[in-house]
């Protein structure tokens, strides 16, 4: 039987669905693709690689839930044991000692498996709890940010809209950079302004945030790719895994940051208002 991954390949080649098509559908990088089709599930993270492998699915009309089904079977993560069957051997005759045996035998063993499930969990969990503070203290550099400000006590501004830019605003202004950095990312975003953003990053849906004076916010990680449209960047501090995007601060006007894995950069459009 072919692995499943490979099953998914066939359902996309046999709907003529090709790589770079999928990767416009979904938002994740080609190689990320690529490398779910050939099996090399260590190139992320698991919680990446579910994430992936669900969008993957269902771009291309397959089942998602038994693609993870089969990924954490794959992977050795699966749920249930399958244990042989008993031998139908001198039932009779060993009926009582059977019975006390398998009673205690199950409960010690499943004792047994409880807590290394326990321990496996708890283990891996600090592990990666660790590690994003490791990488959070190595991306920050150290630096002090001013403190967090409950959402409820922040004042909303109002977004800029697609049909804003194109009624109210004209391009001014382009920017694109390379990075010497790997996925995944990080954006840190302090404020001295009251700032809107709306944000799309990889497959989530779009969500959007808000700063005021003497805020500062980290958006969730991501590893392909990202769009954020600011209502202002003036007064504001971007930093992407700690690395400051100096050129695109202080645009007292709407601004569009992408940021792409393939190759690692940055482009920005600047808008002004149509006079």
């Amino acid at each position: 039987m072919a692995q499943f991954y490979k099953e998914l390949q066939e359902l996309r080649v046999s709907k003529d669905i090709s790589l770079e098509e999928l990767e416009t559908r979904t938002k994740i990088n080609v190689r990320y693709l690529q490398a779910i089709e050939d099996g090399k599930f260590d190139i992320l993270p698991v919680p990446y690689l579910r994430l992936f492998i669900r969008a993957y699915a269902t771009e291309i009309g397959g089942d998602s839930e038994r693609s993870l089904e089969q990924l954490d079977s794959f992977i050795g993560n699966s749920k249930h044991s399958v244990k042989p069957p008993i031998k139908n051997t001198d039932r009779k005759q060993n009926k009582s000692f059977s019975n006390k045996l398998n009673i205690s035998s199950l409960l010690s063993e499943s004792n047994l498996k409880l807590r290394r499930d326990i321990i496996t969990v708890v283990s891996l969990s600090t592990l990666f709890i660790f590690s994003i503070l490791i990488i959070k203290k190595i991306f920050s550099n150290e630096v002090e940010y001013p403190p967090k400000v409950q959402d409820n006590n922040i004042r909303k501004v109002k977004l800029i809209t697609e049909e804003d830019l194109i009624t109210n605003y004209t391009e001014d202004k382009f920017i694109e950079q390379s990075l010497s950095i790997e996925p995944p990312f990080f954006l840190t975003i302090s404020a001295n302004n009251d700032i809107g953003i709306s944000i799309e990053q990889d497959t989530l849906k779009q969500y959007v945030k808000y700063l005021n004076p003497g805020t500062e916010i980290q958006l969730k990680g991501f590893v392909s790719n990202a769009e954020l449209l600011f209502t202002n960047t003036n007064k504001i501090k971007i930093r992407l895994n700690g690395i400051e995007l100096t050129q695109i601060k202080n645009h007292t006007h709407p601004l569009r940051l992408i940021i792409k894995s393939s190759p690692t950069s940055f482009n920005a459009k600047l808008y002004k208002p149509i006079i």
